[in-house]
């Protein structure tokens, strides 16, 4: 009992933090909630809104951005006319309906571990720093959390419909944020590691089923760019993240002599491994919200809590006893760290670690479960 009230403690002091700087926001600096993507958002957002009034002059929406977050915009800022420091109560609102998922995302757990995951949720300060503005995290991170819970429950249950549950808030949250594009491949490739050699032939079934529906509902959009700006793409943003930035082609492009002056092999290794420290410790900066008193929270909260969560998703994968859930968190949290260095190089910033959260969360709140909170009790893990 004493574990669990200092995890509710922690939960507290998490909601606690939220309220805090969204009143900040509200009254001292509103201006803070606007970053350079926002303003293609909105844009992005009012192209809806002339498409509902008339629909016959089609949709006018960026190559670049993906229509998920700009509809949410069109709806809840234009339609209903939100404030957009509204807009901002009700990203943290998501944050919070996140933590509630991935508290019920391994059902069988101990309950202090499921605690412990929603805590970490919640605690996590790049997710709270960026929910406060006018971006997709929040947005992207509440759907794809849906995903996830869709997916392990498909693991327990290993009926169609979870699955098809799963694809659909996948779909969602890609387009939403394109970063899970890929992820299609990885929820087949694991269906089918899922069902075995005795039962192959289901599970490449269902791989199939994920595979024709996921790039079946994304090609509609790709098909949409095609007709309104000639390019069967889902987004043009690989040009400046992959084509700009990419880990592929760098070391031509490098102008630093003292990485010129390394052999590409080794270039290529002290460039990974930098930018995956950069990626996993960065504890996230809030100096954007011009509070001296927020920045200095940030940066001393920040790297406590880093060290935190890595010391828990370590134990978890040292024990070495990782059921199919976590088999299946790690694959998922070993795709978005590779795509984050594959596209971004040594523009990846804490923002890229968002969506790896709700994996971390789990695999960390069950390393403190293996560590602590088992010494009072045998914990289950599912």
């Amino acid at each position: 009992m004493r574990a669990e009230r200092v995890i509710l403690w922690l939960i507290a002091v998490a909601l606690g933090i939220k309220l805090v700087l969204f009143l900040h926001i509200a009254f001292n600096d509103p201006a803070s909630i606007i970053r350079p993507d926002s303003d293609g958002y909105l844009s992005d957002a009012k192209g809806w809104v002339q498409y509902f009034s008339t629909p016959m002059a089609g949709l006018k929406h960026s190559l670049y951005r993906t229509p998920g977050y700009s509809l949410f915009l069109a709806i809840f800022h234009f339609g209903l006319n939100l404030p957009l420091v509204w807009i901002i109560f009700l990203q943290l609102v998501l944050n919070i309906l996140t933590a509630v998922v991935i508290f019920k995302i391994v059902p069988l757990a101990d309950r202090r571990i499921r605690l412990l995951s929603a805590a970490i949720v919640l605690l996590d300060l790049p997710t709270t720093i960026y929910s406060a503005m006018i971006l997709t995290e929040s947005l992207h991170l509440f759907v794809l959390s849906l995903c996830l819970y869709a997916f392990v429950k498909y693991i327990d249950q290993r009926r169609i419909g979870w699955l098809a549950g799963a694809v659909f808030f996948l779909v969602a949250s890609v387009y939403i944020r394109p970063v899970g594009y890929f992820l299609g491949f990885v929820f087949a490739g694991f269906v089918v590691y899922l069902w075995g050699i005795k039962k192959v032939l289901t599970g490449v079934v269902h791989a199939i089923v994920v595979l024709v529906l996921v790039y079946g509902f994304l090609g509609i959009w790709q098909h949409h760019n095609l007709k309104a700006h000639g390019e069967f793409t889902f987004s043009s943003i690989d040009r400046a993240s992959i084509g700009m930035h990419g880990i592929i082609g760098r070391y031509a492009k490098e102008t630093d002599p003292q990485f010129k002056a390394m052999p590409p092999v080794i270039y290529y290794i002290d460039s990974v491994g930098r930018n995956f420290l950069n990626l996993m410790t960065s504890p996230g900066n809030m100096k954007d919200f011009h509070s001296k008193v927020l920045r200095i929270f940030g940066v001393s909260f920040g790297y406590l809590f880093v060290v935190f969560w890595w010391a828990g998703c370590i134990f978890a994968i040292s024990k070495g006893k990782i059921d199919v859930v976590g088999q299946f968190l790690i694959v998922v949290l070993l795709y978005f760290i590779a795509v984050s260095l594959f596209s971004t190089g040594w523009h990846v910033t804490p923002r890229f670690r968002i969506p790896m959260v709700p994996a971390l969360a789990v695999l960390s709140a069950r390393g403190w479960g293996y560590l602590i909170l088992s010494r009072s009790n045998d914990v289950k893990t599912s």
